[in-house]
C-alpha cells in the first residue's frame, strides 16, 4: 500500500500589468482524474488483485464496468463545467478522466488556485467535486524535467564515433540481438500478434535508421505505429540525445522480437503528458499492448501528489488488464543524482505493479560467445540506480527477499529493482541515428530488452504474463545472480550479494528458464 504523503503543488512566478491580463485571458485544457474507492490500489495481497492476477479483465470490460460505476460523478462534473464556463473536452469513463477547456482566470476561480504565466498554484478542488476527484493535471504546463537531468531515466552519455567511419568506430558494441543471444533470449515466434507500447516524452526516430538497425541485426524491422498524444508527436531532430532515446527503445525492442507491433506512444514530459501516454497505453483498444516499455523516470519527492495518484491508478489499471509495465531504474547511482547526500529511487520503476529494470556491465569470453563476467554497472559519477522507496511499503512477492532499511530513512520500503541486465557503454547496444552508428548504454536499455523478453513469452504462451514480478520472486532459477558491484554514491548506496539486491535485484534474464517456465502447460 502507498503510504501518506504530503501534497505537492506547482504553479510558475507571479506576472504583472497587461502580460499578466494577457496570461489570464490564455485557455488551456485540463483533466479531473475520479476517484476509485470501490477498487483497491494496494501492492499486496487482497482477494481482488489476487483475482485480476489470474483472471485479467478484457479492456471493455473494464470499461463497461467504469460506465455505470462513474455516471453520477460525470453528470455533476459536466453540470459544474456547464454553470462556471468550462467546456467539456472529453469523457473516458475508461481512464476515469474528463477533459475541461478555460481560461487560466476562469479557472483560478473555479478551483481557487493563483494564476500565473505557466499555470495555477495553491489548487483547491471546489467541494461539489471533491468527493469524484483523485487528481487534476494540466493546470502547470511547463516540462516535468525541466530542473532534472533531461529524459530518460539515466544521464546520457553517447557514445558518438567519427562520421567518415561509424561502424568500424563502433565494434565495441554489440547490436542488441547480439546481447539477446548472450542472454538466451529468443523465442519461435518472435513475438507475434504480441503490441508492445514504448512511452516516448521527447524526442524521434528516422524510419531509414530502423531499416539500417534491421540490417545489422539481420531481422526485419516489425511494424510501428506513431501515437499521438497531447501535443506529442514524432520530434526527429538530427541525432539529439532524445532522438537517441527512442532509437535505443525501438532497435532494442525491434531486434528482440522482429514479428510484435510497437505502438509509440508520443507526448510531452509535463505531469498531464506523462499520465495521459501510460492511460492512453493501457486503454488502447485499438492497438492493445500487452508490455509497455517506459525509459524514463524521476525521482519519488519530485512528483505531485496529484500525478502520482494518477499514475497509480493507471498502473493498478494494466495490473487488472494483464499488461506488463517494465520501467528503469535510472543511472545516476543509488542517490539519483539530487544531490543531497540522500537515497531516491525511480519512479515508475519504483511502482509495486512495475518490473524496475537495473543495470549491469558484463566482460566477454575470449571468443565473444558468451559472458564471462557480469557485474553492477558503475562508471565514475554513472551507474545504475536502485534502493528503497520512500512511497510504497514492501509488497508481498518482496516480504522474503531480505529488502534492507532505507539508507536515509532507516525504513523499509518497496525495493528497486527487480532484475537487471547489460546497462554500460562498454559493450553497450550498437544503434543507429540519423544514418551514424553508435554505442549507447544505461538502464532505458534494460527496459525495452526485458519489454521484449516478455513478449516473446507471451507469443509462445498464447496469454500476457501480466505482472509477473511474484512468480520471478519466487522461483530463483530465473535469473542468474549479480554478486558483486554496488550503486554507490561516494559513501551512500547498496551493494551486491548473494540475494536480492537493491542494485541487481534478483539477477540477469536466464532466457530459456524464463521460457521454458512460463510457457510451460500445467
Amino acid at each position: 500500500m502507498r503510504k501518506p504523503r504530503a501534497a505537492s503543488r506547482r504553479g510558475g512566478a507571479p506576472t504583472s500589468g497587461a502580460a499578466a491580463a494577457a496570461d489570464l485571458d490564455r485557455a488551456i485544457t485540463f483533466s479531473l482524474h475520479l476517484k476509485d474507492p470501490g477498487e483497491p490500489t494496494s501492492a499486496s495481497g487482497s482477494a481482488e488483485e489476487s483475482r485480476a492476477l489470474s483472471q485479467p479483465l478484457t479492456r471493455a470490460e473494464l470499461a463497461i464496468r467504469r460506465q455505470s460505476q462513474y455516471a453520477q460523478a460525470v453528470q455533476d462534473i459536466v453540470a459544474f463545467a456547464s454553470k462556471n464556463k468550462l467546456a467539456v473536452l472529453d469523457i473516458s469513463f475508461a481512464k476515469r478522466r474528463v477533459r475541461l477547456h478555460g481560461a487560466i482566470g476562469q479557472i483560478g476561480k473555479v478551483f481557487g488556485g493563483d494564476a500565473s504565466a505557466r499555470g495555477l498554484s495553491d489548487l483547491r478542488v471546489p467541494p461539489r467535486l471533491r468527493r469524484w476527484i483523485s487528481g487534476v493535471l494540466g493546470l502547470d504546463d511547463r516540462p516535468k524535467l525541466a530542473a532534472l537531468p533531461p529524459l530518460p531515466a539515466r544521464a546520457p552519455r553517447p557514445v558518438p564515433f567519427d562520421a567518415a567511419a561509424p561502424d568500424a568506430a563502433a565494434a565495441a558494441g554489440l547490436w542488441p540481438r547480439d546481447i539477446a543471444r548472450l542472454y538466451g533470449i529468443g523465442a519461435p515466434r518472435g513475438g507475434a500478434g504480441e503490441c508492445i507500447a514504448i512511452i516516448a516524452a521527447r524526442g524521434g526516430y528516422l524510419p531509414a535508421d530502423l531499416a539500417r538497425a534491421a540490417e545489422g541485426s539481420g531481422a526485419p524491422f516489425p511494424q510501428v505505429i506513431d501515437v499521438s498524444v497531447d501535443n506529442g508527436r514524432n520530434r526527429f531532430s538530427g541525432g539529439t540525445i532524445e532522438d537517441q532515446e527512442v532509437a535505443l527503445d525501438l532497435q532494442v525492442i525491434g531486434a528482440i522480437a522482429p514479428a510484435a507491433r510497437i505502438a509509440v506512444y508520443f507526448t510531452d514530459d509535463s505531469e498531464q503528458g506523462l499520465a495521459d501516454a501510460v492511460l492512453a497505453a493501457v486503454h488502447d483498444v485499438t492497438n492493445k499492448p500487452s508490455v509497455i516499455s517506459i525509459s524514463w523516470g524521476v525521482g519519488e519527492d519530485r512528483w505531485s501528489q496529484f500525478a502520482l495518484d494518477v499514475m497509480n491508478n493507471a498502473l493498478t489499471d494494466a495490473m487488472k488488464l494483464g499488461i506488463t509495465v517494465v520501467a528503469a531504474a535510472g543511472d545516476q547511482l543509488a542517490t539519483n543524482g539530487e544531490g543531497d547526500d540522500l537515497v531516491h529511487v525511480n519512479y515508475p520503476a519504483s511502482s509495486p505493479h512495475v518490473l524496475g529494470c537495473g543495470g549491469t556491465r558484463f566482460s566477454l569470453s575470449a571468443d565473444g560467445t558468451a559472458i564471462a563476467e557480469e557485474v553492477i554497472w558503475k562508471e565514475g559519477s554513472l551507474g545504475t540506480g536502485g534502493g528503497v522507496s520512500a512511497l510504497f511499503e514492501v509488497p508481498d512477492y518482496q516480504a522474503n527477499a531480505g529488502v534492507p532499511p532505507s539508507f536515509s530513512t532507516g525504513k523499509r520500503g518497496r525495493g528497486v529493482p527487480d532484475v537487471c541486465a547489460v546497462a554500460a557503454f562498454a559493450n553497450g547496444y550498437r544503434i543507429v541515428v540519423n544514418g551514424k552508428t553508435l554505442v549507447q548504454g544505461g538502464t532505458s536499455a534494460v527496459a525495452p530488452l526485458w519489454a521484449a523478453l516478455v513478449a516473446l513469452i507471451n507469443a509462445q504462451r498464447g496469454r500476457p504474463l501480466g505482472r509477473l514480478n511474484a512468480a520471478l520472486y519466487a522461483d530463483q532459477t530465473l535469473c542468474r545472480r549479480i554478486v558483486r558491484g554496488d550503486n554507490m554514491a561516494g559513501t551512500i548506496g547498496y551493494a551486491a550479494g548473494p540475494g536480492w539486491s537493491a542494485c541487481g535485484g534478483l539477477g540477469a534474464p536466464i532466457g530459456s528458464a524464463l521460457l521454458a517456465k512460463f510457457t510451460a502447460v500445467a
